[in-house]
């Protein structure tokens, strides 16, 4: 038996200079957060500046379809400015209508394309005022997507026929009642007519007194097969399949954000955890605030959510309002969106980011999670084949895993500055709780003293609840080990290491599980778990003492536990003398 647990660890294992060395168990779940300022969103790459002077630098002559009515409108060449009429009315119109058109798959969705988006359409265009706000929807669905909106990437489209004519609409008792002509309903694959059934339905029971929408072709009730819809009277719900999984609803795409330097955000998502991740950008791809937002519900439902996203910039311009949801697999961007916004300036000339440093670092912090997750369910996977091949075998996979463990050493870096950060903010933030996996009660160790068992039973519960207050009663700070490399509180150490996914409480409350050691040390006997650190090298351990520990290590562990000469994870003691039990130390193997 060795006489200091510790001592051959310290010849063996020096301290390094610039960072403590983590045990095999340690775990990390965070990816680097995105530098301040973004590459031009894809839509703008290609269309944006299409959309604006479509918008903005000069004219828009538009004709409805099937009607006679002109819609007209111009702005002063060569400017950036919202739209606005010089069309000559008794009251110009003001305000947006929001129309749904199509969007192909941009290559982060989840599931199949197309889905529906709302895209502004600004009443300022018309010539007449505006009396029926449903029936000007429905002209500005007709005419279709705008020359810069069908050149962005991803491009807007629309399933409706070119020509289709609108015969009438009536709203009623929550039914809007459509009569559209047979260019409507011209033969084609049924998911294309029930896209352009979603376009109407979506279009139309975006206003509060519309519920459903019943179709006429010229005149004439419509029925439609299940393949298409359920029945006459269609509502969103018939064309679920047609919503991407984050769909901003408010701010529309193009829409104008206001006049009181904040953005409205509203929508719905289907998404792991309900998060909702955001971002909002200025004209030149300069994050003004980022940060995300929980949905009423997630993971295989729908939910709601709304956020204000506060901002100021100089003049006004068109930005980018993007959302997204982080994949649990590699924390990359998934089911993104992204809407061209209209931003008021100021008029000060200069844009102001005002990024909300604590909704920053914990969407940055989500962000990490996800990917620490998402790594170590890799090398986990990994180790297990590794564990299989004989030691010169696997150059690939080896080299992978040293890579792999080099970026979880990066991810833990990034992390730990968030936790250093969300300290100095002295913000309220949630430490994740690894002990809290643990159901099973402590099975009692007969040959220990009664004051040891206490001591033992009162850790390990601390330990599982991760009560950090009992665990500070628990200890002497002037006498307490926790890291042969570092001083100060142990449980402020703790918070971190759980911060950072190294699972400290997780360990402590499983090694009290093992079988104990005795270590006879020159005052008092030294109780400590597991019992392989009791030993003077691995090769003494017995075999079952070694199986014990099975449940934390892998054969990898224990090929390092051998070729190391001892034991070298995370360990407990507590010594017992005339004062009663004391908890020496519990050291996590730097």
């Amino acid at each position: 038996m060795s006489p200091d647990p510790f001592d051959h660890l310290r010849d063996m294992n020096p301290m390094p200079e610039d960072h403590p060395i983590y045990a095999p168990m340690g775990t990390a779940d965070r990816i680097a957060g995105g530098p301040p300022r973004r590459p031009r969103p894809v839509w703008a790459l290609a269309g944006g500046l299409a959309l604006a002077a479509l918008l903005a630098g000069g004219g828009w002559l538009l004709w409805i379809r099937g009607g006679s009515q002109e819609i007209a409108a111009t702005s002063n060449p060569g400017t950036t400015q919202p739209p606005t009429t010089v069309v000559p009315v008794d009251q110009p119109p003001t305000g947006e209508a929001v129309v749904y058109f199509l969007v192909e798959d941009d290559g982060t969705q989840l599931g199949t394309g197309p889905y529906l988006i709302p895209v502004a359409r600004p009443l300022a265009v018309l010539s007449h005022a505006v009396t029926d706000l449903p029936q000007e929807a429905l002209n500005f669905l007709l005419i279709g997507p705008a020359p810069g909106e069908e050149a962005a990437d991803p491009a807007l489209f629309s399933a409706i026929p070119d020509g289709t004519q609108v015969l009438g609409l009536q709203v009623a008792d929550g039914i809007a009642t459509v009569d559209l002509d047979a260019e409507f309903y011209e033969p084609g694959e049924a998911d294309t007519l029930r896209r352009r059934l979603a376009q109407v339905v979506f279009t139309l029971t975006r206003f509060d007194e519309v519920g459903g929408v019943r179709f006429l072709n010229e005149g004439q009730v419509t029925v439609f097969g299940q393949a298409v819809a359920s029945g006459d009277l269609l509502t969103p719900a018939d064309f679920a399949d047609l919503i991407p999984a984050v769909l901003i609803e408010s701010p529309a795409y193009s829409a104008m954000s206001g006049t009181d330097s904040h953005l409205s955000v509203s929508g719905t998502a289907n998404v792991f955890e309900a998060t909702v991740s955001l971002e909002l950008l200025d004209q030149d791809g300069a994050v003004l605030w980022e940060g995300f937002t929980t949905a009423t519900c997630g993971t295989g439902c729908r939910g709601d959510f709304t956020i204000d996203i506060p901002y100021e910039v100089g003049e006004d311009q068109l930005g980018t309002l993007v959302a997204w949801e982080t994949s649990m697999q590699d924390g990359r961007r998934t089911n993104v969106r992204q809407h061209p916004v209209w931003l008021s300036g100021s008029g000060e000339g200069t844009t102001t980011t005002t990024i909300d440093p604590l909704a920053a670092l914990l969407s940055e912090r989500y962000d990490l999670d996800k990917a620490v997750e998402a790594t170590l369910a890799e090398i986990e996977t990994l180790d297990a084949q590794l564990a299989a091949l004989p030691a010169d075998q696997g150059t690939d996979l080896r080299t992978h895993a040293a890579e792999l463990d080099q970026y979880l050493f990066d991810l833990r870096e990034q992390l730990g500055r968030v936790y250093d950060e969300l300290q100095a903010l002295a913000a309220d933030f949630d430490i994740p709780c690894s002990g809290e996996v643990l159901g099973s009660e402590l099975v009692g160790q007969a040959e220990l003293p009664a004051e040891v068992a206490d001591l033992r039973y009162a850790v390990y519960e601390a330990a599982r609840s991760c009560d950090w207050e009992a665990l500070q009663g628990l200890l002497d700070p002037a006498t307490f080990s926790y890291s042969f490399g570092e001083s100060g509180d142990p449980v402020a150490y703790w918070q971190r290491a759980e911060f950072l996914h190294y699972r400290p409480m997780y360990y402590l409350a499983e090694i009290l599980q093992r079988p104990f050691g005795l270590v006879e040390a020159a005052d008092s006997p030294i109780y400590t778990w597991p019992s392989a650190q009791a030993y003077g090298s691995w090769a003494e351990v017995p075999e079952a003492e070694r199986e014990a520990l099975r449940p934390l290590y892998e054969d990898l562990d224990f090929a390092l536990f051998a070729e190391f000469g001892g034991y070298l994870g995370y360990r407990v003691g507590i010594t017992f003398d005339a004062d009663g039990a004391r908890w020496l130390y519990a050291i996590e193997g730097d």
